[in-house]
């Protein structure tokens, strides 16, 4: 799931996700993007091959009466596109590939967390912590969209608020 507006921008805790935490392999990445919009019951979708095969964006725009069930509404595109000839989900283990045994999915949620390198001042940290304290206790991103739990993986994404000056240590021989 992506917060990039523009399908040229990719932000960088999905990046960092993809490339830095735990490097993930996966026949083809998918950036899913939701916009709510003004109207009340609109449900329209656009997809955008970056990399052949490989790298597909798809932006979902919904009324904001429609319940958002981001993972019926992905497989239905997925559905759309196979039949079109667009994309080709079997798995491409040659193992499972030889008996069409689909690939499997997975949402990546990315929730920020206050990182400990963060040199801030007092009133910053009340501020933060009550922010991430408050957090806690509202609709998790899953539950938002619609996603099934078992296909869904939240990462920890550290945010650095004014990180700190360089520290000097001496080396004691």
């Amino acid at each position: 799931m992506t917060n990039a507006g523009r399908t040229d921008e990719i932000e960088e805790k999905v990046m960092y996700s993809i490339l830095q935490k735990r490097p993930k392999r996966a026949d083809i990445y998918w950036f899913v993007h939701v916009n709510i919009l003004n109207e009340p019951y609109k449900k329209e979708y656009k997809v955008t091959e970056i990399i052949k095969d490989d790298l597909f964006r798809i932006d979902f725009n919904l009324g904001f009466r429609e319940p958002t069930k981001i993972n019926l509404m992905f497989k239905e595109v997925l559905t759309d596109m196979v039949k079109n000839g667009e994309v080709d989900v079997t798995s491409r283990y040659e193992s499972l590939n030889k008996n069409n045994i689909l690939g499997d999915f997975k949402f990546v949620l990315s929730e920020k967390f206050l990182s400990n390198d963060s040199d801030m001042l007092w009133h910053e940290k009340i501020i933060m912590n009550t922010y991430f304290f408050i957090k806690k206790f509202s609709l998790s991103e899953g539950n938002a969209f619609g996603l099934d739990s078992s296909s869904v993986k939240i990462e920890q994404f550290p945010l650095v608020l004014h990180a700190p000056e360089k520290i000097y240590l001496t080396r004691i021989k």
